[in-house]
């Protein structure tokens, strides 16, 4: 076992007693309502806004109670909402023990139904077509700039506020000054990248050279607030329509090679899967489960397709290697087995130092989105993988020198005197920017084997860890 990676921790606060009235939780929730940036934030409310505010079945009523009592007394005129059953979507019961289900939850209806993103927003964009008085719309677990495109301009934010932990997560108290601040120094690392490489003890090791020119588009496309597009060629497909990104991806895809390595996405967990990228395409995924079936058919089927603005043939790119920001983002424990929220295990890829790895070609281009409806493909990316104690590395045009971002998971940005002094006003910094959860994983930062007591079935050991059982045990 080694011990160079940090000792498991567990957000415990999370199971204290729980506000029983929405006067108790309103302090809360007027908290809530001021916070601005990334995902949770629902500022600025303007007044005279009418609010939609879009959830999903299980939605905690108390929360939604005080939420909207915030919004009012912040001079919102009207504070409506719906879950989404009500506008079309079929009532269903996720659990992260199915982390296959991030394959077969999105494939056909990309493929069949020409959806762009997911369902739920193509059913809010057409109950709004007929409702347009609304001047502010919640909705989502993620994918803001995606709500946007369907919500037009009435879209502000996601809505995080499902369930009473999330509610009260110290993930939504980050202040938005630090976390801002945070993302920002991150992105600046881009700009002097002449090469990538991402390695994790769960078998991720992967890399892709940076021409000057692209450090600097992909420094201009990455920042998406509390979710920085850590892959070059993810940023730069923010900062081009396809034709012109083609002549990026020409040069860079073929310096992309390696081996990304895990058990676990954003729709929950699977047997550990190994996913082999040569020259920017998935040649090969071992293990995995169903879920690495299911993966290897739809390379298969999308093998021969040839989209627009991609210089291979193949739905199976390598596209993104984003980076959570949060100090305080932590896998959830409500809900995790039993959820009405497709993405179960989403939260988990906030916190600061998490690596998503994602593949699929991908691009916003309507010349794109309309050849993949025509010829009924794929439009998105969507299956995934986590890595939770990952070295990001970069390498600096300027000196040669091989300096890391993140290391065994901790985002060094954490570490610069201008992020230690903001932190400073907020307390004391140690504790304003310690991580506040740290899986516990065997033969990585707690004693055991990770073949036989955690890869072969990394859900039975999750449904132990998600309640404290190894916190504080084994590891550095």
């Amino acid at each position: 076992m080694t011990t160079s990676y940090p000792a498991p921790r567990h957000p415990g606060y999370l199971l204290a007693p729980r506000a029983t009235t929405v006067d108790d939780l309103l302090p809360v929730a007027r908290d809530r309502a001021h916070r601005w940036y990334s995902r949770a934030g629902l500022a600025p409310v303007h007044k005279g806004d009418k609010v939609l505010i879009l959830t999903y079945p299980d939605q905690d009523q108390l929360v939604l109670e005080a939420v909207r009592a915030a919004l009012l007394e912040l001079g919102a005129d009207d504070v409506d909402w719906l879950d989404v059953t009500d506008i079309g979507f079929a009532q269903q019961e996720y659990s992260a023990a199915d982390g296959w289900r991030e394959i077969t939850d999105k494939l056909d209806l990309m493929v069949e139904q020409g959806i762009e993103f997911c369902q739920e927003a193509t059913l809010l964009q057409r109950y709004l077509e007929d409702r347009t008085g609304y001047t502010a719309v919640y909705s989502g677990e993620a994918g803001r700039p995606h709500w946007r495109r369907t919500t037009s301009g009435a879209f502000r934010n996601n809505w995080l506020y499902n369930s009473y932990e999330s509610f009260i997560s110290r993930s939504h108290s980050v202040a938005d000054p630090l976390w801002q601040l945070i993302d920002q120094l991150v992105v600046e690392r881009f700009t002097a990248a002449e090469a990538v490489r991402i390695t994790d003890p769960q078998g991720t090791d992967i890399g892709w050279d940076v021409t000057e020119e692209q450090a600097d588009l992909w420094a201009k496309g990455a920042f998406i607030s509390g979710h920085i597009l850590g892959s070059t060629i993810q940023g730069i497909r923010f900062s081009f329509g396809a034709a012109e990104f083609l002549k990026q991806a020409e040069i860079l895809m073929p310096t992309l090679n390696g081996v990304v390595g895990g058990t676990g996405n954003h729709t929950g967990y699977f047997p550990h899967a190994s996913v082999t990228v040569e020259r920017g395409m998935i040649t090969d995924i071992s293990g995995g489960g169903r879920y690495g079936e299911l993966w290897r058919e739809v390379v298969e089927r999308f093998a021969d397709v040839h989209y627009p603005g991609f210089p291979y043939k193949g739905w199976a790119y390598f596209n993104d290697a984003s980076i959570g920001t949060n100090p305080k983002g932590h896998r959830h424990i409500e809900g995790l087995w039993r959820n009405a929220q497709p993405w179960t295990n989403l939260p988990e890829r906030t916190r600061a130092g998490v690596v998503h790895f994602g593949f699929g070609a991908e691009h916003w281009d309507r010349g794109f989105l309309d050849y993949a409806k025509e010829h009924h493909l794929p439009t998105m990316h969507f299956p995934h993988i986590h890595s939770y104690f990952p070295t990001f590395s970069i390498r600096q045009r300027d000196t040669g020198e091989w300096l890391p971002l993140i290391d065994k998971g901790w985002l060094t940005v954490m570490d610069d005197p201008r992020v230690v002094r903001l932190a400073q006003v907020y307390g004391d910094p140690e504790a304003v920017l310690g991580y506040d959860w740290i899986p516990a994983i065997p033969g990585i930062n707690h004693p055991g084997d990770y073949a036989d007591d955690y890869g072969h079935d990394p859900v039975a050991w999750i449904d132990r860890d998600q309640q404290g059982e190894f916190a504080g045990a084994g590891g550095a």
